[in-house]
């Protein structure tokens, strides 16, 4: 029987990306003005079912408000994450560079 790593991947801090959705969550939920740079990210959340979008109106679908929350979650896991690297001496760039 061939051995398989079960724990060969990798667990990185989350991207760019998906801060870039969650930023785009929140203001839709507070709602707060887009700029321009949030076209993109915003045609995804309604093509994704994440956000309705009637006219000029933005709204959070119930799956939009979980996937924000989640993102939230992930966040704050990523900082649990670095506070406890930061206490065994290990820094953030160090893991990172090692990719």
């Amino acid at each position: 029987m061939e051995k398989v790593g079960r724990y060969s991947g990798v667990v990185g801090n989350m991207g760019s990306e998906d801060l870039d959705l969650l930023e785009c969550l929140l203001r839709i939920d507070q709602n707060l003005s887009l700029d321009d740079r949030a076209s993109a990210p915003l045609d995804r959340l309604v093509e994704g079912g994440l956000v309705d979008r009637e006219d000029a109106c933005l709204s959070l679908t119930t799956a939009g408000i979980e996937r924000c929350r989640s993102l939230q979650h992930r966040i704050a896991s990523d900082e649990e994450a670095a506070k406890v690297l930061a206490a065994r001496g290990i820094a953030l760039a160090d893991i990172m560079s090692r990719k």
